[in-house]
């Protein structure tokens, strides 16, 4: 009765050969070609703000200046972005590491509804035998590229004197925080590598585009 309900686990080595799809590698270079665009934006929409650049347009500024409302509303749709495939491209690592040593069944039933961080830990205590704590280097950055994708993709409403007045509205510096959000994606998988250096030719690099 009891060896119905057991069965033997193997974990697959570092050098295991086989075929898996994963997005990984595309969504990391999303992140850093956006991130290249929202720069030159950010340079356009600076270059045409019609005001004080200290100050913000209200109210009728789709009319009065369309031209640089387009062009701050494609700034600030791609800031978004980059911080969308930043997060996409650690958890699609994370998740083919997953099924690369554990295999799809095992990864499924134990570790795919993780969050972000119990995952990374308890793969790397798994496949690995590395217990890494909540304040190391890479549990850092995907808890901070979490946030800022969750803050996007769960967003909360805010209540606020007055729509003329940006005292108390809620900002977020463009382009800093998505070119935080690839920096820090950069420094998770230069981790990763450091940390399992046998995994290292299969960590997302950005390729040379020459």
């Amino acid at each position: 009765m009891i060896s119905s309900t057991r069965s033997s686990f193997i974990l697959r080595p570092h050098d295991t050969t086989g075929t898996w799809e994963s997005n990984d590698q595309r969504y990391l270079e999303y992140a850093h070609e956006l991130l290249e665009e929202l720069e030159l934006l950010c340079v356009q929409v600076k270059e045409k703000w019609p005001i004080d650049p200290n100050k913000s347009l209200f109210g009728g500024s789709r009319v009065e200046h369309p031209e640089v409302w387009s062009l701050a509303r494609r700034r600030d749709r791609t800031s978004d972005t980059v911080r969308i495939f930043a997060a996409m491209a650690v958890e699609g690592f994370m998740n083919w590491y997953g099924v690369f040593r554990l295999g799809q069944t095992i990864f499924d039933q134990h570790f795919e509804r993780l969050g972000v961080v119990p995952k990374l830990r308890n793969l790397l205590l798994v496949c690995d035998s590395i217990n890494i704590t909540k304040s190391d280097p890479m549990v850092l950055c995907v808890t901070a590229i979490a946030e800022s994708r969750n803050s996007l993709a769960h967003p909360k409403a805010k209540e606020v004197a007055s729509r003329f007045t940006i005292k108390g509205r809620s900002s977020t510096g463009v382009p800093e925080v998505a070119r935080r959000s690839v920096e820090r994606m950069t420094e998770f998988f230069n981790e990763f590598a450091l940390t399992v250096p046998a995994i290292t030719p299969h960590i997302p690099r950005r390729r040379d585009h020459t």
